[in-house]
């Protein structure tokens, strides 16, 4: 019987390959990308796989000098992130924004890692935000971003995996007419977005679809 099985189942990537090399030969390599595409739609894996299993707390603050329109933008962000951890990233436990906000206005600031302890996180997803803006002079709506992307182990308070979000642009190549939506509408389009790109270093991702949605035309 396990003859049998190895000999379908080599039997059945031998035709797969012999698929592939036919499509090559016929349509070229983005045939062949599609057909990879069908097999393994995720295509990007995460760059930091840590998170699986812990207990996270995401936290996002802005620069002491950096003026928010909105006082709730920050923690917005941080909501999101987290939605987005808690959806993609198998076996991860979010702890709540609501438990999170109530520690930051109940105490003093110090570091990440003091509030995990306090919320009894094995992680922080730190998120420093130093710059963040929506409009692209007085008529037009364009979201840009900085920010410094870390996560914190807890236990010894060291930095496990980091990375840097330099001038992030929504739309890409163009901008929105501020009488085509409101400031609330596009605040929270350019959020969705902008935490799609901030969790996606933590879970594996279909390329295709993140392009086509950071670059959308209005």
């Amino acid at each position: 019987m396990r003859n049998l099985r190895a000999y379908f189942s080599g039997w059945r990537y031998g035709l797969l390959f012999g698929l592939c090399c036919l499509l090559i030969t016929s349509n070229g390599c983005s045939t062949l990308l599609t057909v990879a595409y069908l097999i393994r739609p995720e295509d990007v894996p995460a760059e930091y796989k840590g998170l699986r299993g812990k207990h996270v707390a995401v936290v996002c603050r802005p620069v002491v000098e950096l003026e928010f329109t909105d006082a709730g933008t920050a923690r917005d962000l941080a909501q999101r992130v987290g939605a987005n951890i808690r959806d993609n990233v198998r076996g991860t436990k979010v702890i709540s924004q609501q438990e999170v906000s109530r520690w930051l206005d109940e105490n003093a600031w110090v570091d990440y890692p003091t509030l995990g302890k306090a919320v009894d996180a094995d992680l922080v997803v730190g998120i420093d935000l130093d710059h963040f803006s929506l409009h692209e002079g007085s008529t037009l709506y364009r979201g840009r971003t900085t920010a410094h992307l870390r996560v914190f182990d807890v236990a010894d308070g060291m930095v496990v995996f980091e990375k840097q979000l330099e001038d992030f642009t929504f739309p890409a190549d163009s901008a929105i007419p501020t009488a085509d939506q409101s400031e609330q509408q596009f605040r929270g389009l350019f959020l969705r977005i902008l935490s799609g790109r901030l969790s996606r270093p933590f879970h594996a991702y279909e390329s295709r679809a993140y392009f086509a949605e950071e670059n959308l035309i209005y």
